[in-house]
């Protein structure tokens, strides 16, 4: 029954984890990207902010995905959450004394991408170990649906507080947020993952070798499962610059200075992501590449919308809004895939696997966000990076139906037979 996820303990206790983590999150984002903005007036400067934690992502994801599939999903969880409590109460007190060294700041980001990459792979494997698997694909929805809900509210109540209360104090919201959701997941009883089996395992660094290559061989064996990771990711080399110097850039030209026009433009990129979601909780599908491509065409259209919408504010609105359905018909199949088709013992480090594609995608996103924003127009940088979003649709349409052809090519002898 639709209700009865719900009356699941553990995923409730994760939901509302996630809830008050991912509040804290959004203020902590738009405060920093807004605050260096003003402080640096440089583009450039902001397309910097993310590297160190996807640099963090690069060294010790890996360790993460290995961690989660042996030890306590709870323990990593609650640790992580009190150590990005501590770094964020820092980085508001750097603000509250007008501190603007970027080396602080990128140094903050390289800290909270360790810990995120303790989190996220714990928290797959916690859901997985909390729910049957024909419930996976609902809950993967209902959190989704959540984190764009709150993507839509959070940056639109922040546009309002950015005009009345110092910006240094959205920093200590999301440290307060952390602490919140370390005690939701301290709450969860029960055994979460395979640490029952697998932490009598010395972790050595043989051991540690073996473990990531048992990932790597399930990936490479299953072509599905390592086209799926490949397309759910390449995209990222646009969008990750579009989203941490496009929009602050575009947002900064349209309301010349406006602290609120950033918020209520991700607020409309929001709103496009929950029409999105609320669609997935709702779709039955089986070929996820599928729909993954079908998110990237929305992505595109979207960008190739919005390089026309700099002197037109509600073209700018409308474009965000369709390139954000995009992303839950990207980012949940490719979360399910993960947890419905790899092994148990291998889940956690799948998700890093996956993380560290997208890692690698994004960072030369932002190494290029350097040289391209200097040279071009914001309003070129998002019609460039729809172009190429819409290449990647074709080639990946045409990856997907060689994979039918194959599959039905192998199934036909079996048909014939019966």
């Amino acid at each position: 029954m639709p209700t009865s996820i719900w009356k699941n303990r553990s995923f409730l206790r994760l939901w509302l984890a996630q809830v008050t983590a991912n509040i804290g999150d959004q203020f902590y984002s738009i405060a920093l990207l807004w605050y260096l903005l003003q402080q640096t007036k440089s583009g450039a400067t902001l397309s910097l902010i993310p590297i160190p934690e996807m640099v963090a992502g690069f060294l010790f994801y890996l360790i993460g995905g290995v961690l989660a599939d042996r030890f306590s999903s709870r323990t990593l969880m609650v640790t992580a959450d009190l150590a990005r409590l501590v770094i964020a109460a820092c980085v508001g007190f750097l603000v509250l004394a007008g501190v603007h060294h970027i080396g602080l700041f990128l140094l903050a980001q390289f800290l909270l991408g360790i810990f995120s990459t303790l989190f996220y792979p714990a928290k797959t494997v916690a859901l997985k170990a909390s729910l049957p698997a024909e419930s996976l694909g609902r809950a993967n929805a209902i959190l989704d649906t959540t984190f764009r809900t709150i993507r839509i509210l959070a940056p639109m109540s922040i546009g309002v507080l950015a005009a009345n209360v110092p910006i240094a104090s959205l920093f200590f919201v999301n440290a307060c947020m952390y602490l919140l959701s370390a005690f939701f997941v301290y709450t969860i009883r029960g055994s979460l993952g395979n640490e029952a089996s697998l932490a009598h395992e010395p972790l050595t660094l043989r051991q540690y070798s073996r473990d990531i290559g048992s990932a790597v061989k399930e990936v490479l064996y299953n072509r599905s499962l390592l086209h799926i990771l490949l397309f759910g990711n390449i995209g990222f080399l646009v969008w990750q610059v579009c989203w941490s110097v496009g929009f602050p850039v575009m947002a900064d030209q349209m309301g010349d200075g406006d602290a609120g026009m950033l918020g209520i433009l991700v607020g409309f990129y929001g709103a496009g992501n929950l029409l999105g979601s609320l669609y997935m909780a709702r779709f039955t599908h089986s070929n996820h590449l599928l729909v993954m491509l079908i998110g990237w065409l929305f992505q595109s259209i979207g960008f190739i919308t919005m390089s026309f919408g700099q002197e037109v504010p509600y073209l700018a609105y409308a474009s965000a809004c369709l390139a954000g359905i995009g992303g839950p018909l990207i980012g949940i199949p490719q979360l399910t895939a993960i947890q419905t088709v790899v092994q148990d013992q291998n889940t956690g480090k799948v998700f890093a696997l996956n993380m560290l594609t997208f890692t690698f995608f994004s960072v030369l996103s932002s190494s290029l966000g350097a040289i391209w924003l200097g040279r071009l127009p914001v309003g070129t940088l998002f019609f460039i990076s729809g172009l190429f979003l819409l290449a990647t649709v074709v080639v990946g349409l045409l990856q997907n139906r060689k994979e039918k052809q194959a599959k039905a090519y192998t199934e036909k002898p079996t048909s014939l037979s019966m």
